[in-house]
């Protein structure tokens, strides 16, 4: 490398590895020696190889491993993944997140992606836009989003990486867990208890994008002979404010839909994340879980929920859902279509006994 006089020496010697890492001449995998031997070889400072190796890292050219070194990275293949969550996210918090960051950083690591960050959007749209700095930068090659909505799909459609996220829109990079056979799966865990009427508690109760959800749950029961009525659902609308607080929401939903003369014999609980403020409200009311009400509750095995009744669960895995997100993502980023795929489900009967 020959240094240009008057020009920035920090500028030229990122140039040159950039151009280097670009061209090939450092292949993807090298290892790069200590910052020491390349100011030697450049001959210049080492302040300022340290600060083009900071600045490749940052530009995803390379990626520091401890005890290792910079390794070359390049631009053949996904090494960096954000995962974001919308904002209503961040400020609620749940069980169901944490499982689902450690599960998703598991999976991209055994996929060869050594990098997630974790990205909170904030009502400022700060995250959103930290997003789209490093997806236009291509510090990120995908995004995996939380939850989307359709009002959300266009800003991520617009975005130069792919994308994948949990959400009930059918978009090809998606992955749901309200599926028609979710909701047919619900209906037999009533079925299962005996019972000929039922309610609903779902946070996204009410929200357009669950409606063809929520029409095969009424098929299904109807098509069983359980009896559904609209008192006896409760959602986010019904609850009049944005849910911050998932156990105050299941406390407030159970007590509606109970309120009614004839109350349902079942309750449909969507998902374990309200278990803990609807065994509350139950407790409240002076109610017995399976005396005075059945419940089936729509769980994920890794979620660590405990259930102190006898109640049907309907199961799925954040693991199963995790796999299918990063595979479709990566589908995304080589250029092929997203692969076909659905959470399996599996129904089971908990006994309310602590497990050993």
């Amino acid at each position: 490398m020959t240094i240009v006089p008057g020009a920035s020496i920090r500028s030229q010697v990122l140039e040159f590895y950039r151009e280097a890492i670009r061209s090939g001449r450092l292949s993807e995998g090298a290892v790069l020696p200590p910052a020491r031997k390349l100011a030697a070889e450049v001959g210049t400072a080492e302040a300022n190889v340290h600060y083009a190796i900071a600045q490749l890292a940052r530009e995803g050219l390379i990626v520091r491993r401890p005890k290792v070194g910079s390794i070359v990275i390049g631009r053949t293949r996904m090494h960096r993944v954000a995962f974001f969550l919308p904002e209503l996210y961040t400020r609620r918090g749940e069980r169901f997140t944490r499982p689902l960051a450690e599960l998703l950083e598991r999976e991209l690591a055994a996929q060869g992606i050594p990098e997630c960050q974790v990205i909170y959007d904030t009502a400022s749209g700060e995250g959103w836009k930290l997003l789209s700095r490093l997806a236009a930068s291509r510090r990120i090659q995908g995004v995996v989003v939380r939850s989307m909505t359709g009002g959300e799909l266009d800003r991520f459609a617009r975005l130069p990486v792919p994308f994948t996220a949990i959400t009930a829109l059918g978009i090809p990079g998606g992955v749901s867990f309200f599926t028609e056979r979710l909701a047919d799966a619900m209906v037999e865990g009533v079925k299962r208890q005996g019972c000929r009427t039922a309610g609903i508690i779902h946070p996204g109760g009410g929200e357009s994008y669950l409606a063809p959800f929520y029409r095969r749950l009424r098929t299904a029961a109807e098509a069983s002979g359980i009896e559904i009525r609209p008192g006896w659902i409760f959602g986010r609308d019904d609850y009049g404010a944005d849910i911050l607080d998932i156990d105050h929401f299941g406390y407030v939903g159970i007590g509606r839909t109970l309120s009614s003369p004839q109350r349902p014999e079942a309750v449909m609980l969507f998902s374990d994340d309200l278990v803990a403020g609807v065994t509350m409200g139950l407790y409240a009311r002076g109610l017995r879980v399976p005396g005075d009400l059945k419940l089936v509750v729509h769980r994920t095995v890794e979620n660590p929920v405990i259930f102190p009744f006898d109640c049907m669960l309907v199961e799925q895995s954040i693991a199963e859902l995790v796999r299918l997100l990063v595979g479709k993502l990566i589908d995304g980023f080589e250029g092929r279509a997203p692969r076909q795929g659905e959470l399996s489900i599996r129904i089971s009967r908990n006994d309310g006994a602590p497990e050993a």
